[in-house]
């Protein structure tokens, strides 16, 4: 299993190791893992995009990813799996904390406040550190705001008011 933490600094855990920085290769690399599991799946032109790089260098760095990831594993039994040109990782082996945190928000949506505050405060916790900080890309800044707008509309205004 691979765990995921996307707020903060980026790190992947995994069978007793923790990869941080420029563990995953470099800096591309790093955004490609990072978009994967913030995004989902996407082709590598939309990657390339995203990152202004041509496909056949997110292609390259895709495969960087996966040897670093998981070195000696052949692409077929990579977590960074690629069907018909899309690229995704394989959702029975990551557990990603933002998903964590969407599915926290989810759990606390219509809920009256003391049914809704114990969700909300793990919510709360894992989103203590800005998502993907360090991270000064232009799609990690709007992730950034998108998720603290996500935080700040589902806690009630009594979280949010000064004491």
């Amino acid at each position: 299993m691979f765990d995921i933490q996307l707020f903060g600094r980026l790190e992947v855990r995994t069978r007793g190791i923790s990869l941080t920085g420029d563990d995953f290769g470099g800096e591309r690399q790093r955004h490609l893992l990072a978009l994967l599991a913030l995004r989902g799946e996407k082709s590598l032109v939309e990657l390339g995009d995203i990152l202004s790089a041509p496909a056949a260098v997110v292609k390259n760095d895709l495969q960087l990813l996966r040897d670093r990831l998981e070195p000696g594993v052949r692409n077929r039994d990579s977590v960074v799996a690629a069907h018909r040109g899309r690229y995704q990782l394989v959702a029975e082996r990551v557990r990603v904390d933002v998903h964590t945190f969407d599915a926290l928000i989810a759990a606390a949506a219509g809920r009256p406040a003391e049914r809704a505050a114990r969700p909300l405060a793990a919510a709360s916790f894992l989103a203590s550190r800005p998502l993907l900080e360090g991270e000064d890309a232009p799609w990690a800044a709007e992730a950034r705001g998108e998720y603290r707008a996500k935080l700040l509309v589902a806690l009630p205004e009594s979280f949010t008011q000064p004491i």
